[in-house]
């Protein structure tokens, strides 16, 4: 078996609320860890992205521990890596200004994932790969697609300061995927509803099925997720209950470990409900410790979530 993974490694400074800066691999790194560890054995996980050569050693050295992952695919370029810094102003709250995106992907460089049994395009900077690119590769794919549509509700002002904006296109974007993951701000940025309004939310996840995913996550924080599937012509909603975490050191990369979880345990088997538990319990899991850091120091606890 074989999983894409299309996004952008990011240079983290997380700033956390009340704790010390800490740096790490961050972005792509995330959701690629996660799926090493949560995925079937023989499973092989081919991440596409672009790497800055000031980056790429540290990344490649990094991600060696995994022997399913193969780098294959990633393209070096003689520029800086995009870098994010993350300043906490509360547990989850927080500022980002970032430097410049690294280029889009384009068509040829998604050709490696047209035989993945499933991949995951996960929108780091929101400028990870052309539409027409990804338009493109979906027409071709034989595997599951799933979307984060993560930074693509992020524009950047002057100064790489993100902030929220409905982006014109969005709903093309959207078209592509089998399943669309949006945490609650980028729900309510592409709704045009308050993000507390959770009953509007199940509407809006049903108009996104409309445009052609069969399921959508809308990933709510500590209250859980809303998981909207369409089935023989019927709508189900379900409430996902968040797991429970003893203290949030950080919460950076949470929607990464959700998505990594969800897919490996689909491929592996479980019904879309037990999947998205096992999200919950790997979201939970990723708030222990600071930046991508207790990915390792931490293994043997994903093991065991992994069973």
């Amino acid at each position: 078996m074989n999983i894409g993974v299309v996004g952008t490694f990011i240079r983290d400074r997380i700033l956390p609320w009340r704790r010390p800066e800490t740096a790490s691999i961050g972005g792509l790194f995330f959701t690629t860890s996660y799926l090493a560890k949560f995925a079937e054995p023989g499973t092989t996980i081919l991440p596409v992205a672009c790497l800055g050569e000031d980056f790429a050693d540290e990344v490649r050295t990094a991600l060696a521990v995994y022997p399913n992952v193969d780098l294959s695919a990633t393209t070096i370029l003689p520029r800086p890596n995009t870098q994010v810094t993350l300043t906490y102003s509360g547990p989850v709250d927080r500022e980002e200004v970032t430097t410049t995106p690294m280029p889009p992907l384009q068509a040829s460089a998604l050709e490696p994932l047209l035989d993945a049994d499933a991949v995951v395009v996960n929108l780091i900077t929101g400028y990870d790969v052309e539409l027409d690119a990804l338009q493109a590769f979906r027409k071709r794919a034989r595997g599951l697609l799933y979307l984060d549509f993560h930074s693509r509700a992020l524009a950047i002002d002057r100064n790489g300061k993100r902030f929220h904006r409905q982006p014109g296109d969005w709903q093309e974007w959207v078209r592509q995927a089998d399943v669309l993951q949006l945490n609650e701000m980028e729900a309510a940025t592409l709704s045009g509803l308050a993000p507390e309004d959770r009953k509007g939310f199940e509407v809006f996840a049903q108009r996104i099925l409309d445009l052609g995913p069969s399921v959508c996550h809308i990933t709510l924080g500590e209250h859980g997720s809303l998981w909207c599937r369409r089935s023989q012509g019927q709508v189900e909603v379900h409430k996902i209950a968040q797991t429970a975490v003893d203290e949030v050191v950080d919460t950076t990369g949470c929607g990464d470990a959700f998505e990594a979880a969800y897919i490996a345990s689909v491929l592996a088997g479980a019904t879309e409900v037990d999947a998205t538990r096992f999200a919950h319990k790997a979201a939970a899991f990723n708030c222990s410790f600071a930046g991508s850091t207790g990915i390792f120091t931490e293994s043997g606890k994903i093991r065991a979530h992994a069973h």
